[in-house]
């Protein structure tokens, strides 16, 4: 199969080197980055700019403007430069000087100039919406605060009556989850499961109300699912005393007493992001 064609020869025949990026002179022949200057490819319209015209002298070319660097600008074959429409200047977007290809950004020209292009700020609608959701105590005392910065306060879960703001604050507390959860299951630790093949869950046990977040493969039962949370825990097993798994969060139709069947999908029982506890 033949390989396609991909930028064009030097026309200078001692190098025909396949530049990707060929530069089209004014004699209208394409060269490399190293031959472009007239004086080096022997251009022909060099003997006819040397004779006297009565016409308009044309404009030279316009020279990189790195120090010690005589390659032509990238404006340099432009014909009217003041001229910008439709067409961006290939300018430094600091010092607005032109450069060649070599250097073309700020960071290769080692460019002084202050960036003036500062980006406004990000996410604002996002910001504006998190502010909705969780609104900033304008109160606070002396003590609190300073406890505060030592001892992190656990926050109780938002909650709204109004089922669109409730949807958004679940949807917001999902995305936190997914982001701190670790595997539970050690072999999961080196794949790459994908978000949607994972279920996350926040985990607690009776006598360890502390909290933590795993997620499991969606194809993972609840029976090995108990065991693999139970060595996380630190509760042993013991076979008269069978462990289960209990929803912390139920919906309207469960009940919070129901244990979840050890011999199902886990994902077929819970929805993702749920609170579960690990009892006897």
């Amino acid at each position: 199969m033949d390989l396609p064609a991909i930028g064009a020869h030097c026309a200078l025949d001692t190098c025909n080197v396949n530049d990707f990026l060929p530069l089209r002179c004014r004699c209208d022949r394409l060269f490399c980055k190293d031959h472009i200057v007239p004086e080096t490819h022997c251009c022909t319209l060099l003997e006819t700019e040397d004779r006297p015209s009565s016409s308009t002298p044309e404009r030279p070319l316009q020279r990189c403007a790195a120090a010690r660097c005589n390659k032509p600008s990238l404006e340099a074959f432009v014909t009217d430069i003041a001229n910008t429409k439709g067409r961006t200047p290939a300018v430094c977007e600091r010092c607005k000087q032109a450069f060649c290809a070599s250097h073309r950004t700020p960071v290769s020209h080692t460019c002084t100039a202050p960036d003036s292009a500062q980006q406004p700020p990000r996410n604002e609608v996002a910001k504006a919406i998190l502010a909705q959701i969780f609104p900033a105590k304008s109160t606070s005392s002396p003590t609190s605060a300073s406890s505060s910065s030592s001892v992190p306060a656990k926050r109780k879960p938002t909650t709204s009556t109004n089922p669109s703001k409730a949807a958004q604050i679940r949807q917001v507390e999902l995305m936190k989850m997914r982001h701190r959860a670790q595997p539970a299951d050690p072999k999961d630790k080196n794949k790459k499961i994908p978000i949607g093949e994972r279920l996350h869950v926040r985990v607690s046990a009776d006598d360890k109300p502390q909290e933590q977040l795993f997620w499991f493969q969606k194809t993972m039962g609840t029976g090995k699912a108990v065991d693999i949370l139970a060595s996380h825990l630190g509760i042993s097993v013991d076979f008269s005393k069978p462990l289960y798994l209990f929803k912390a969060t139920p919906s309207e139709q469960d009940d919070v007493n129901t244990a979840l069947q050890n011999d199902k999908l886990l994902a077929d029982q819970i929805e993702d992001g749920y609170h579960l506890v690990l009892r006897h």
